[in-house]
């Protein structure tokens, strides 16, 4: 784990799980039921880069703030709690 990860606010990484589930069937255009934190985004739901990408764009747009996109990799992408601690780690301050 990044060292984010230690200074994540866990009421604002529980808000970001329950974000990222909520937009998976919007991104996915599927329904996704049983989407919790432990869900593996690839694995369990076949998501591409592509969708990856689009997921963080919406998750800026519902969280009305920007994410930090420069230390985002592929292991951030392993589960829906793995992406929520790094968007919760990596949110930009507002202006």
């Amino acid at each position: 784990m990044s060292d984010t990860a230690t200074a994540v606010d866990p009421a604002l990484r529980e808000h970001v799980v329950e974000t990222i589930c909520a937009l998976l069937p919007r991104v996915l255009k599927r329904d996704v039921p049983d989407a919790s934190e432990g869900t593996t985004l690839m694995d369990d739901l076949g998501m591409s880069s592509t969708t990856g990408l689009e997921l963080v764009l919406e998750l800026e747009d519902r969280l009305e703030r920007e994410i930090s996109v420069e230390d985002l990799g592929r292991d951030d992408f392993e589960t829906v709690g793995t992406l929520a601690t790094y968007v919760a780690g990596n949110l930009l301050a507002e202006e």
